[in-house]
């Protein structure tokens, strides 16, 4: 079994090494894995993030691999600098309000792993909202994109949302196979035990 680490200070050290504009950008990710503590699912607190010469991001793995979201579309943007990027899947132990961030974090190659994310990521095909009025919607992805301004005047605030392809089992699938990869590189990295005769 892993051991939990402490992130925030875990990740302040690699944006100390890599990071050299935007560090302030970590207060935004800190709020995001804080917020994810509370969360019952998983797949809810579980990020894929990264540490970049300028600033950082921190997207839910889920989202990235939905093709029209805005996490597909940033993680998949910095492919050309992938030799700057240090890359991590970040997954948060539940907790409760003010208490450490503690979970588990793995090391990615950024420049593999986005071109698996290419390769991989499904399209969105509705989207479930709630409102600050406790209106709830699910539309087909391109209802969305038409009415989403004219229902966030009507309702205010959007305070859930959640992207949907068309095959839940399908993203599960491709989820599992590229933590499979991340475990199989862990493995392989150990040193192995000498063999005694």
């Amino acid at each position: 079994m892993e051991k939990k680490v402490d992130m925030i200070p875990f990740l302040e050290g690699v944006v100390e090494e890599n990071t050299v504009s935007y560090q302030s950008d970590l207060k935004y990710d800190e709020r995001i894995l804080q917020a994810a503590m509370l969360e019952v699912r998983q797949e809810d607190r579980t990020f894929l993030w990264m540490s970049r010469p300028c600033g950082t991001r921190c997207l839910l793995e889920r989202e990235v691999f939905l093709r029209e979201t805005t996490a597909h579309t940033t993680w998949t943007h910095y492919d050309y600098d992938a030799e700057h990027i240090k890359a991590f899947r970040v997954i948060v132990a539940p907790g409760r309000p003010g208490a450490f961030v503690l979970g588990k974090i793995q090391p990615l190659n950024y420049g593999e792993q986005v071109q698996r994310v290419k390769q991989n990521a499904l399209h969105v095909e509705a989207v479930e909202m709630t409102f600050q009025d406790d209106k709830a919607y699910t539309l087909p992805f391109e209802e969305y994109r038409g009415q989403f301004r004219e229902l966030l005047a009507e309702h205010g605030k959007l305070q859930t949302i959640r992207y949907l392809p068309e095959n839940e089992n399908e993203l599960s699938c491709v989820l599992q196979a590229e933590r499979a990869i991340s475990a199989a590189k862990k493995r392989a990295r150990r040193p192995r035990k000498p063999q005694t005769r």
